[in-house]
């Protein structure tokens, strides 16, 4: 897996920049926004670039595409989970929209403002919110989003749900379970799937209280 591109800024270009790193060149598609930040570096800044990157392996070819930040990347991956929807047409919709704009419409189940970024209309809208929306959510801490629902706290689905009928906000609880799955590994590793649910139940109701 190719994690990431570092070396030299060659050239960069609305949709691809290319990356002198050892004695290869990479080129790699990229959204405006990426292209933007990329265009604004100047001097010595433009000598040690990391890219990220995801690399598309298809039988007749190889593409790279890359990303100037996590959240960008996280969210392109997420994407091209949704039925229907590839890397290029994932990348389109990067360039039509800030990462945060994107989530916060999300939230909102608002098809009007995701249906008019380029590569979207208002079915293949409705289609993502009903995939990603309370999957991209902001963490307390940070204005970041952060994939909460992985394959580990999918285990604990039953456990969101009661706490949502409770009353919780379900963006919430998503968030609080998500946390205390991130910063309790070592606590819940010796439990069972019952006493690790019964101790995220009690902690989660500690921290949304």
């Amino acid at each position: 897996m190719i994690n990431a591109i570092v070396g030299q800024l060659v050239c960069v270009n609305p949709q691809s920049v290319t990356i002198l790193g050892g004695s290869v060149e990479y080129e790699l598609i990229i959204s405006s926004q990426t292209s933007a930040r990329l265009s604004a570096l100047q001097g010595s800044d433009r000598n040690n670039v990391r890219i990220l990157a995801y690399l598309q392996h298809k039988e007749d070819s190889m593409v790279l595409f890359g990303f100037s930040d996590e959240e960008e990347r996280r969210l392109f991956l997420e994407l091209i989970k949704v039925n229907g929807i590839g890397p290029k047409q994932a990348m389109k919709i990067l360039s039509g929209v800030r990462v945060r704009e994107f989530i916060q419409a999300l939230d909102n189940s608002d098809v009007n403002f995701l249906k008019n970024i380029p590569g979207l209309g208002a079915k293949t809208s409705q289609k993502i919110i009903l995939a990603l929306r309370d999957t991209l959510v902001f963490t307390s801490d940070s204005s970041k989003p952060e994939r909460v629902v992985s394959g580990q706290s999918k285990k604990y689905e039953d456990l969101i749900e009661a706490l949502v009928e409770m009353g919780y906000d379900k963006r919430k609880v998503l968030d609080t379970v998500g946390n205390l799955l991130k910063d309790n590994e070592q606590v819940l590793s010796g439990k069972s799937q019952s006493e690790a649910e019964e101790w995220l139940f009690r902690s989660a109701i500690v921290r949304l209280s």
